[in-house]
């Protein structure tokens, strides 16, 4: 049975779209048919049921993928074995990112990535909604706030409060609100589909049902509205922490915790954490978001400032790299 067979088999599975998964592979959709075709008839079961407009995984096939994962996984494992002794960590990397903080923290990090680990090549695609690692392709996921799913091994890269700002000239106009129930009577700027914003004090919780005019699937498109005086927002402290330093939003509710367990993350599945290549870029970033904290990457600046120079930086350096960058 050929293992890339089984590769074309596993993400067949998991995209459930032979144009998408050839796109990936480099092959046309004809040719991933066709090697369907013959793992089908290699085992005399069907493991999809195929229409033009659907493919579904069969009970057969479900159970056929169990262990094919496995068997990935155990080849995986068994090369990076061969690889952490003979070689440098090299080979693909896909990562996800939040747009706003891609933009100003993790590039940096990444080109400074690329230069140390020259024989790796980097994929990022920067957006604000949720990646399906399996099912997206990603061997890492960039997210901020608190995690709610754990099936995923999360890799904590720093602490990232959240906070509810806005810009003084719509504090000036519309007043400041002093308890979360004020955010009903307020214009908020809502991400995606979050209306329900959370809160916590003295061990009592809290929360709210907000409005407002805009709405978007874009965190750094409602930073500049809120800049721009068009209402509060939910905001993660790094991504608005330029404007905050500079006075162009001001925190409210400061008293409230708006998000528990906040941090940087790194997403990654499970069967991906023994490859060099994967080692070496969690480490990095750990590291790197360590020292661009603790301020002894910049020479001169010291805690949470010294990511507000990275972020104001991020354009200097981004241009120096030699990576893929996608935005969606």
């Amino acid at each position: 049975m050929d293992i890339q067979d089984m590769r074309i088999f596993a993400r067949v599975a998991a995209v459930q779209n032979l144009s998408a998964v050839g796109t990936e592979l480099g092959l046309t959709p004809g040719t991933i048919s066709k090697r369907i075709q013959s793992l089908e008839d290699e085992l005399s079961a069907r493991l999809f049921d195929r229409t033009t407009r659907s493919i579904r995984i069969t009970e057969e096939g479900a159970a056929f993928l169990a262990h094919v994962e496995r068997i990935l996984s155990e080849i995986e494992a068994a090369r990076a074995s061969v690889d952490d002794k003979v070689s440098k960590p090299k080979g693909k990397l896909k990562i996800a990112a939040p747009a706003c903080l891609g933009r100003r923290y993790v590039a940096p990090a990444l080109c400074e990535f690329v230069r140390t680990f020259p024989e790796i090549d980097v994929q990022v695609d920067l957006h604000d909604r949720q990646v399906n690692l399996q099912e997206d392709g990603y061997d890492v996921a960039i997210r901020t706030g608190a995690l709610t799913d754990s099936s995923q091994i999360a890799k904590r890269l720093a602490p990232d409060h959240h906070v509810i700002a806005a810009a003084p000239d719509y504090l000036a106009r519309a007043g400041c609100p002093g308890a979360p129930a004020d955010l009903a009577q307020h214009q908020c700027l809502v991400l995606g589909e979050t209306r329900q914003w959370s809160f916590a004090r003295d061990g009592l919780e809290a929360t709210v049902r907000v409005n407002g005019a805009l709405r978007s699937n874009n965190g750094e498109l409602l930073c500049r509205a809120a800049v721009d005086g068009l209402g509060l927002i939910r905001v993660s402290e790094l991504e608005a922490l330029c404007e905050l330093r500079a006075g162009k939003l001001v925190q409210v509710l400061a008293d409230y915790e708006v998000a528990s367990n906040a941090a940087v993350w790194a997403l990654y599945s499970s069967a991906k954490h023994l490859l060099p290549r994967m080692r070496a870029l969690l480490d990095f970033l750990a590291e790197w978001f360590r020292d661009a904290k603790n301020g002894t990457g910049v020479t001169g600046v010291t805690g949470v400032g010294n990511l507000a120079l990275v972020a104001e930086g991020a354009a200097n350096g981004a241009g120096r790299a030699k990576m893929q960058l996608g935005a969606g």
